[in-house]
């Protein structure tokens, strides 16, 4: 009997032939997943940086018409906000209470000073409709401080008119 050699009768394996279409479709789809995960994430921390910079603008610029308020540079309780970087004023309303927190009508004057702002919510909280009034979602912030103010200062005059205008010394 003659035996073949084993040089033409070896026949290679799968391994040695390389990828089947199979395990090439699973290793697509493998590194397809990963990578749309990895843009999924992406996105998401660019939305994330978006929203904490619009964020940190309007507590700087709340803080900012709260400190105009409380040295006294700003005369108005109420008003329009405006906006660096964007032409119109009228988009961000902002609106001062101020309690007069003093036990006695004499002597230094212990204010609390709360500014309100309202500003265009970046992601609307609810979905616009035609009947709808506003066309964007107003989101708000409010910041508080208290201070005490001397005679002849402009806000213990008018800390002395809150005590006149109502019993608990707020309007």
């Amino acid at each position: 009997m003659v035996t073949p050699s084993t040089e033409t009768t070896t026949r290679n394996t799968a391994g040695e032939q390389g990828f089947t279409l199979v395990e090439l479709v699973m290793a697509v789809a493998i590194i397809s997943g990963a990578f749309l995960t990895i843009l999924d994430l992406r996105v998401k921390a660019l939305d994330d940086a978006f929203q904490y910079n619009n964020q940190r603008l309007v507590n700087r610029l709340a803080r900012q018409k709260l400190d105009e308020v409380a040295f006294g540079l700003e005369e108005n309780t109420s008003g329009n906000l405006e906006v660096p970087g964007k032409d119109s004023v009228g988009d961000w309303p902002w609106s001062v209470e101020i309690f007069n927190e003093s036990t006695t009508d004499i002597g230094p004057k212990i204010l609390r000073i709360s500014l309100t702002l309202e500003y265009p919510s970046v992601y609307g909280n609810s979905i616009s409709s035609a009947d709808s009034d506003s066309s964007e979602d107003l989101g708000s912030v409010t910041f508080t401080t208290r201070m005490i103010t001397q005679e002849g200062e402009a806000l213990y005059e008018y800390a002395g008119q809150l005590v006149d205008l109502t019993s608990e010394g707020s309007f």
